[in-house]
């Protein structure tokens, strides 16, 4: 599938705001709503859109701990990277998980309460993950950037 500027501009401003009507989209991109809807159809079954989300502040959750891990794994067996990323996705403190090149072969970012759940997610948890053999946590202080989706810059509507 290729993608015109009216697909890119509907992916950017979804990206920005989510929840818009199926109206007021078609507006800003110079559509009707039918011709519109059917294009957001076409970019979510080509899987151009993988989904719809809130942002929900952890804050007030009361998840003020958030740590980014770094990993090595046993690589004995190549089997034991499928087992760490199931065992991974049982695990609810952690947020993301992905491979990595270089000296760590994964990183998780975990949230919790606070410095005691995390040492006991450390404990407990991290340690039960499967080939785990080395880890270097990373305190996040303070918070920068933070963005969902794409920049829509990085979508070159020229």
């Amino acid at each position: 599938m290729v993608l015109d500027k009216t697909d890119l501009e509907i992916l950017r401003i979804l990206n920005a705001k989510g929840r818009v009507s199926m109206v007021e989209l078609a507006k800003m991109v110079n559509l009707t709503t039918s011709p519109c809807s059917d294009r957001v159809k076409r970019l979510e079954k080509e899987k151009y859109i993988l989904g719809y989300h809130a942002e929900i502040c952890p804050e007030k959750l009361g998840l003020d701990v958030q740590v980014f891990i770094h990993i090595r794994l046993d690589q004995s067996s190549f089997s034991i990277f499928d087992k760490f990323a199931k065992a991974v996705d049982l695990m609810p403190e952690i947020e993301e998980c992905y491979s990595l090149s270089g000296d760590f072969d994964t990183m998780i970012k975990v949230r919790v309460k606070n410095m005691r759940a995390y040492q006991h997610f450390m404990s407990t948890k991290l340690g039960t993950l499967p080939g785990v053999i080395q880890t270097r946590s990373e305190v996040v202080i303070e918070e920068h950037k933070k963005s969902f989706g794409l920049n829509p810059e990085v979508l070159d509507l020229s």
